[in-house]
């Protein structure tokens, strides 16, 4: 049934209220989610939720009052977990109390696990009690093996709660559970009065890389993550009729500002699931009735690879998908299998929202046309470059004039303006610029605009700095991989770069590039199984390169854009080097040979991917075979 929802004057805490106490709205279904013991699919009201939402805050009041915090002092409440009802119940019981949730990236391990959790100062960390993929624990024991190898700052033991269901006691069993905890609390919650909400206040803080190695949380204000939904609102056209099918991870931004918030600002329907799986996709979507999907890059691809690209599922109710880093062939092909009005792309970040916006207009070399005030700005300048001229393949003629780095003007990003790192002022500043009066946020792109029929477009070149790249819709920092890899015996130094996915116009493949006393007897397969068991997924390497010494500066500072030259224009006389051995992984690690090479270069047909090549590199002269 259509309603008619005024939410635009809202807040979140006043949105959640509404839905649940209005009379047709309370009673219809907001999150439908599977049992993760009998697999059953559940549902959950709008009344529903916010009850639970009630009982959260209820529960972080009474544990704030309880520590030697007041109602004025900042109650940060971490979530170290995959997608499940419990992370939205926190970020309800956070909004009526003035809390602020921690979306802990859930791929995290080890020392970067840690490294994230002690650079929030929380105060309370939810963890889920299923296994973390690929590591062979469950999430608790990850987190219990990194605070006893690495330690909390001033995260207690008692401080962490777990989801309750099946974990191995013998790791946790002095564990509360939320469930325990919210009974423990239950008989206090008709004395329970929502905190008065302060809107500017930072009610999410997300991760992202730091370039220097520390992780970055991201603030981001109530006032803006309602504003990101509606900006999403508009761009997918999102009604209360809508279901969104939310599969990546509820610590990103992804799913909260493209799915979760334009569904609960429309009063419309979710289905939350664990994490994302192109083996049940296709039936997800059709036992829910699915009419919005968003993700980050690869997925796509996935899906299309798992049902084929002559399938036809045009029957399905999925209208529209929503995504960041999905290349135009897979969008095209994604799009007839499924019938789609519209598979919208868009460019962005976590600190400003989308920026861009892909439409059946846009150049297949282009990221969108621009929906904010967006500019290139030259090196070390201010000054805004010339248009880009291409040619009828995208290939930039004017590259040296036109290609700089990205920026984005504060003012047009009105509610989801750049607000800050937590706790890190000078980060802060370096990505914020002024030309003449008005700010400029430094999305850390290199980028140029073309314009077509009077239509502005963006082309995104890559990363401004060798020290950061993206993998599965992560950002990072290269620097901390490099520290762990240097941790494994016989490496003496290390570096990583990045080539460009070649099916991808925002992903990066990682190159390992280790220093060893001999390459020819450096054992690759114990390094890789190293670099398994300390770092997370998606970051591991593409290719594995062994040197016998890195190329330096005069300061002893590794040559980065050099080793990329070295990778690209390798040769067959390379390979006969006993001091320059370089491997592939996939599904293990096999040597790979300049012939190998030159038959995947074939693959970098996209030309905005040749185009993100010529960037890496700085060789506009770069031929493709």
């Amino acid at each position: 049934m259509t309603t008619t929802l005024t939410t635009e004057a809202m807040n979140l805490a006043q949105i959640i209220e509404h839905h649940g106490q209005d009379e047709t709205l309370g009673n219809q279904t907001f999150i439908m989610f599977r049992d993760d013991e009998t697999k059953q699919m559940q549902e959950v009201t709008y009344q529903e939720f916010y009850q639970r939402s009630l009982e959260y805050g209820n529960m972080l009041h009474q544990m704030r009052s309880e520590s030697d915090k007041s109602i004025e002092d900042n109650f940060q409440v971490g979530a170290f977990m995959q997608n499940t009802p419990e992370f939205l119940y926190l970020l309800g019981g956070c909004a009526f109390t003035g809390s602020t949730l921690v979306g802990i990236n859930n791929a995290q391990v080890g020392e970067k696990l840690a490294q994230d959790i002690n650079g929030i100062n929380l105060d309370l960390l939810v963890v889920d009690n299923v296994e973390q993929p690929k590591t062979g624990r469950t999430f608790l024991e990850t987190v219990l093996v990194a605070k006893k190898e690495h330690g909390f700052e001033g995260l207690k033991r008692a401080d962490i709660m777990v989801k309750g269901g099946s974990y191995m006691a013998e790791w946790g069993e002095d564990i509360e559970t939320i469930e325990d905890t919210l009974l423990e609390y239950g008989l206090s919650l008709n004395q329970f009065t929502p905190q008065e909400f302060d809107q500017d206040k930072a009610g999410v803080i997300i991760f992202t890389s730091g370039t220097t190695g520390a992780p970055k949380g991201i603030e981001v204000s109530w006032n803006k993550l309602v504003d990101v939904g509606g900006v999403a609102t508009k761009i997918l056209n999102y009604t209360e009729d809508d279901v969104g099918y939310v599969c990546m991870p509820l610590n990103h931004s992804n799913s909260l500002y493209l799915n979760i918030m334009p569904a609960l600002l429309n009063g419309a329907q979710i289905l939350l699931r664990r994490r994302f799986s192109s083996s049940q996709f296709v039936n997800d979507i059709s036992e829910v009735g699915a009419t919005v999907w968003n993700c980050v890059g690869d997925p796509a691809s996935y899906v299309v690879n798992k049902v084929g690209a002559d399938t036809d599922h045009s029957g399905l109710p999925l209208r529209t998908v929503i995504s960041t880093g999905t290349n135009a062939e897979n969008r095209a092909t994604f799009s007839k299998i499924f019938g789609l009005d519209i598979f919208t792309e868009v460019y962005g970040s976590t600190e400003v929202g989308a920026i861009t916006m892909v439409d059946k207009n846009t150049p297949d070399y282009s990221v969108g046309k621009l929906i904010k005030d967006v500019k290139i700005f030259g090196e070390d300048s201010t000054a805004a470059l010339p248009l880009a001229k291409v040619d009828e393949d995208g290939k930039i003629l004017n590259f040296s004039e036109a290609v700089g780095e990205v920026v984005v003007s504060q003012e047009s990003l009105a509610g989801s303006a750049f607000t800050g790192y937590y706790k890190q002022p000078e980060e802060s500043a370096e990505r914020l610029c002024n030309a003449g009066e008005e700010q400029f946020y430094r999305m850390g792109d290199l980028g140029a605009i073309v314009e077509q029929d009077g239509i502005k477009y963006l082309m995104f070149l890559g990363r401004t700095g060798t020290d950061r790249l993206r993998r599965s819709g992560e950002n990072f920092s290269t620097t901390f991989v490099e520290d762990a890899i240097r941790k494994h015996p016989g490496v003496t130094n290390s570096a990583v770069i990045g080539i460009p996915e070649f099916n991808s116009t925002e992903n990066d493949n990682p190159i390992y590039v280790v220093e060893t006393k001999d390459p020819s007897t450096f054992d690759v397969d114990s390094f890789y199984q190293h670099c398994q068991e300390t770092l997370p997924g998606y970051v591991l390497p593409g290719f594995i390169r062994v040197v016998q010494e890195l190329p330096k500066t005069d300061t002893l500072k590794v040559r980065k854009a050099e080793l990329s030259q070295q990778f690209i224009e390798r040769t067959p006389a390379i390979d006969e080097d006993q001091n320059d051995r370089l491997y592939a992984v996939n599904e293990g690690v096999q040597e790979f040979e300049t012939a190998d090479y030159l038959t995947a270069m074939k693959q970098f047909t996209d030309p905005a991917v040749q185009s993100r090549l010529i960037a890496a590199t700085r060789r506009d002269d770069l031929k493709f075979i």
